[in-house]
């Protein structure tokens, strides 16, 4: 699946770092009504060389969880390792099915609430730390906390344009 066409650093002047929060803590929300607005029979098609709506879903909420461990070891650790992953080989391998999307709603809403929870305390030095991520190297907090938020507004785009298409 190609990437969204937002770049890492997006956001990085455009918002003030409230905002990003805000936009982190409302992307669940558009989910869900995304979900409550479809039926189950469009969350599973797919236009050649594209996630469906639903491996949509199942990326988000994967990235989420690899992000929001991210986050947290740069916000923690000195320099901490950021260890790749295989985004298409985690959606294709997945497990769930789309009858559990409201779950896996439920399962994002409540770590991206624990995420912006930590992210909100965090005292400004801690936004400037970075890690070294093992494909894109040195990475600092906050605009990397900015591309999250670039990368799940593309990806509900994705998923609003299928539904559309669908």
């Amino acid at each position: 699946m190609p990437e969204p066409t937002q770049s890492l650093y997006e956001l990085r002047g455009n918002l003030a770092r409230e905002q990003v929060l805000e936009g982190l803590a409302a992307i669940p929300v558009k989910l869900s009504a995304l979900a409550s607005a479809i039926g189950l029979s469009l969350w599973d098609g797919a236009a050649p060389g594209q996630w469906s709506p639903f491996e949509t879903l199942c990326h988000l909420r994967d990235a989420a969880l690899v992000y929001g461990i991210r986050f947290r070891w740069i916000a923690f650790d000195d320099n901490p390792l950021l260890p790749n992953y295989d985004e298409n080989a985690w959606v294709q391998n997945r497990v769930d099915m789309s009858l559990d999307a409201d779950e896996m709603i439920l399962e994002f809403s409540a770590n991206r609430r624990g995420l912006v929870r930590m992210l909100g305390r965090l005292p400004d030095v801690a936004w400037a730390r970075t890690g070294r991520h093992e494909v894109l190297g040195a990475i600092p907090l906050e605009p990397y906390v900015r591309h999250q938020l670039a990368h799940e507004l593309a990806h509900l785009d994705q998923i609003e344009a299928a539904l559309a298409r669908g």
